[in-house]
């Protein structure tokens, strides 16, 4: 989610400088691929770009598409196909099918966020469009999930580019018919209740026949890192960690191990024990290691993170110590302990601390994506993996509790 701060950032300066830019965004990929859906390039009126959209094979075509969007104000959806002699040719190894929506950035929807701030309430969700509200989605790091009509076979409601603007208990804008609008409101809902979920395209079937494709563009808070301990082997892993876009918070109760000196970059608590519930939060996208190297503060540790929404609770050291540490806080066999990791990291054979560091981050990578932490050599047909293709969804035979 990182890039689409530095996205926002981009943005923001651009129109600031009263300049006309496009946004391409690729919205569905086919086969193999360089960049993901969701991936962003700004486009100015003198055709400068910021941002990546694929291996470096499409971006001046890209270009020269967005200026004739800037003069014609119209956005368009273009499909590119990079059979692999193009791409091999160009030095490149990414042959597929990418979908890429470029569209004009309206200025006065700019113009409105900079004069509106932050933290303008959605009661007022009327005086601007979904496409606002998710800029600014993006400039809080909060989650929200923007919705675009890519294609239908509508002919009467809907059109290409329209939008519906979805948080947990927000809505701006509204696709019509209804069904549609509920199909659309629940899948928000879905990824933003998600673990680690992606953008992507989906085909939607209605009722009556017709179908609708709609890019759901997801943003979510920065995920997060608490490591318990500030020892000399914390300080990679913290490194890391940052460089992996987490935001890290280091939490030990010696001031001379917690400080900015040691850990740059990271939030420090210098606190006991006692004091975790009134300064340390864990919530269900923050990742938690304990590495203490001290029995009573890992007890202390493992019991508040085992009893938080944390989806990935590390323990550094032996089994044999952790199992010690869950009978000494009672938590072995009270409840299967399935965010518990012990030994902590994947196999790499790691030994130096830079080492243990990135078999940790590794494994909650793996644990926040979904995947098992294997050789990709050893996992077959990823070329056409069903993650990158686009999926269908046929409300004729789902049932939606969506309230709208």
């Amino acid at each position: 989610m990182s890039e689409n701060k530095t996205f926002i950032d981009e943005l923001l300066k651009r129109t600031n400088d009263d300049r006309k830019i496009a946004l391409a965004t690729v919205v569905k990929v086919s086969g193999s691929a360089y960049k993901r859906e969701g991936s962003k390039m700004l486009i100015d009126e003198n055709g400068r770009t910021n941002g990546v959209i694929s291996g470096g094979c499409l971006e001046r075509d890209v270009a020269e598409v967005a200026l004739q969007v800037i003069e014609s104000g119209l956005p368009t959806l273009k499909q590119y196909h990079l059979d692999e002699d193009l791409v091999w040719g160009l030095g490149l190894g990414c042959p597929g099918t990418v979908d890429i929506y470029i569209e004009p950035v309206k200025q006065t929807s700019m113009a409105y966020l900079d004069a509106s701030g932050l933290h303008e309430p959605f009661q007022d969700a009327k005086k601007i469009d979904p496409f606002q509200k998710w800029v600014k989605c993006l400039q809080q790091e909060k989650e929200g999930v923007l919705a675009t009509v890519m294609n239908t076979s509508s002919s009467k409601e809907l059109f290409q580019g329209s939008r519906v603007f979805i948080t947990t208990n927000n809505q701006v804008g509204q696709f019509f018919p209804q069904e549609l609008n509920r199909t659309v409101c629940d899948i928000a809902y879905q990824k933003i209740n998600q673990q680690s979920p992606k953008s992507e395209s989906r085909t939607i079937y209605l009722s009556n026949g017709e179908w609708v494709d709609i890019f759901f563009d997801v943003n979510l808070p920065t995920y997060e890192l608490i490591i318990f301990g500030g020892g000399h082997d914390a300080i990679p892993l913290s490194k890391l960690s940052l460089q992996l876009g987490f935001k890290t918070t280091v939490v030990d109760p010696r001031p001379a191990y917690a400080t900015t000196e040691r850990f740059p970059g990271a939030e420090i608590i210098s606190v006991d024990a006692e004091k975790y519930r009134s300064h340390v939060v864990i919530g269900p996208r923050t990742y938690t290691v304990i590495m203490n190297h001290h029995l009573e503060r890992d007890q202390a540790s493992l019991e508040f993170a085992l009893n938080s929404d944390s989806p990935y609770v590390g323990v550094l050291g032996p089994r044999s110590r952790c199992n010690k540490i869950l009978d000494s806080i009672q938590m072995r066999d009270e409840q299967p302990l399935s965010q518990l990791h012990n030994p902590i990291g994947l196999d790499i054979g790691a030994e130096s601390s830079e080492e243990i560091a990135l078999s940790i981050l590794s494994e909650i990578l793996a644990v926040r994506n979904g995947h098992g932490g294997g050789f990709l050599r050893s996992r077959k047909g990823i070329e056409s993996n069903r993650i990158h293709q686009p999926l269908v969804l046929d409300v004729r035979e789902t049932k939606s509790d969506c309230l709208i």
